[in-house]
Order: structure tokens, then C-alpha cells, then sequence
């Protein structure tokens, strides 16, 4: 009973923030990521380089922790595991890249406590099966 409701906290509090607060960011993010192709700047001639992959890593991990949040919640097979693993790893790597790339935001680091939780879950489904 405790991992269901470790799993509706997990929902509640980190996922559904995390998601609205992507959807902000992905509003203001997609303009500059067009902006950076058209007009490249001589300051930041590679953003678009950057901001690409962060972008499609960052929704690739928010989709896979959604999609195993409810997975787990409905108790359904986990499916392939190594492209839930995958979606993990992208969804780390594009909040750690948010941390360096935007000084004194920490709440990237947020999606994290949830990518560690469902790390955790995918690791002890795979010992008991």
C-alpha cells in the first residue's frame, strides 16, 4: 500500500508541476530554438545546437516518467524496458543540462526525484520477475 501512495504523491506533486511548468518553458523555448536557426548569433552561434536536443530530451524523459507512472498505477507489463530506461537517462541529461545551462535554477533538478523513484521501481520489477 505504501507504493501506491508513494506513487500518487510522485503524480501529484512532482510530475503534474513538472509538466505544466515544461509546457511554459516549451512555449518560450521553440520560439528562441526557430530564432537561433534563422538568425544566428554571434554570441551564441551554437544555441540551437544545444537547445534542439535539451528540448527533445527533456519531453522524451517527461512522456517515459508519465507513461510508467501509470503504468505502475494500473499494474500493467512494463513493456520494453530499455526504452523506458533510455527515457530516463534523456530526462536526466536534460535536467542536469537545464542546472548548468540556466545558473540558480534548481527546479530542474525537480523531475530528478521522480526519475530516481521510477529508476528504483523499474530495477526492483525487474529483480522480482
Amino acid at each position: 500500500m505504501e507504493s501506491k501512495f508513494a506513487l500518487k504523491t510522485i503524480g501529484i506533486v512532482v510530475l503534474l508541476p513538472t509538466t505544466l511548468t515544461a509546457i511554459f518553458w516549451t512555449f518560450l523555448g521553440v520560439p528562441a530554438l526557430i530564432d537561433s536557426i534563422a538568425r544566428p548569433s554571434l554570441v551564441y552561434p551554437y544555441r540551437a545546437l544545444i537547445l534542439a536536443p535539451v528540448l527533445v530530451a527533456g519531453w522524451f524523459g517527461l512522456i517515459t516518467l508519465w507513461r510508467l507512472y501509470y503504468r505502475f498505477d494500473a499494474h500493467r507489463p512494463l513493456g520494453n524496458v530499455k526504452v523506458h530506461w533510455a527515457g530516463l537517462v534523456a530526462g536526466c541529461t536534460a535536467s542536469v543540462a537545464l542546472m548548468l545551462g540556466m545558473p540558480g535554477h534548481l527546479l530542474a533538478a525537480w523531475p530528478l526525484i521522480a526519475a530516481i523513484y521510477f529508476g528504483w521501481r523499474l530495477h526492483a520489477s525487474r529483480i522480482a520477475v
